[in-house]
């Protein structure tokens, strides 16, 4: 599962620093074998969308698909995310500020299979808190799975350590003719 979207980076000295979000793209593959997904991926990251920040999770079975994707893209582009109690409670947290503060955008319905389910997990979305002011968020497994959920809070993950682009190069003398 990948959550593709735009982050627009507010000026600096703003009372809010965060970026705000435009979703764009969804893309979700299942059964595919890791260095085939491996491939696609990273072209996808790095050539399709030529991302700068990408939040992975590398948690179990995750950890090598997050190792090889900081190989082929970087360390300083991918951000290997570990799901724990603790984790994923900040990380709900920090999905909630964005979606409360009007800094999450998602695309308009398109209807394709990839935003009906996503719309379908948001919808079915619950909490649980917990002690110490921690939370889990998650959808009942009989009511689906959670990739879409999960996959947008890493977003948010990924945009909080990534940095406005900036403007390279010299400025031209100019010539009189």
């Amino acid at each position: 599962m990948l959550t593709i979207a735009r982050a627009l980076h507010p000026p600096q000295g703003a009372l809010v620093s965060e970026p705000r979000l435009e979703v764009v793209e969804h893309y979700a593959w299942t059964g595919e074998a890791h260095d085939s997904l491996l491939a696609r991926l990273v072209d996808l990251l790095r050539e399709v969308w030529r991302v700068r920040r990408v939040a992975v999770d590398a948690t179990g079975l995750g950890e090598t698909l997050a190792r090889l994707l900081s190989t082929a893209l970087g360390r300083d582009v991918v951000q290997p995310f570990k799901f724990t109690a603790e984790s994923k409670s900040r990380l709900g947290y920090n999905l909630l500020a964005a979606v409360n503060g009007g800094r999450l955008k998602v695309y308009a319905g398109d209807g394709s299979a990839e935003y009906r389910q996503f719309r379908r997990q948001a919808e079915s979305a619950r909490v649980a808190y917990r002690a110490n002011q921690t939370m889990n968020f998650f959808v009942e497994p009989a009511e689906g799975h959670d990739d879409y959920l999960m996959s947008l809070a890493l977003l948010v993950e990924a945009a909080a350590s990534s940095r406005p682009r900036t403007a390279r190069g010299r400025v031209r003398e100019e010539r009189s003719v």
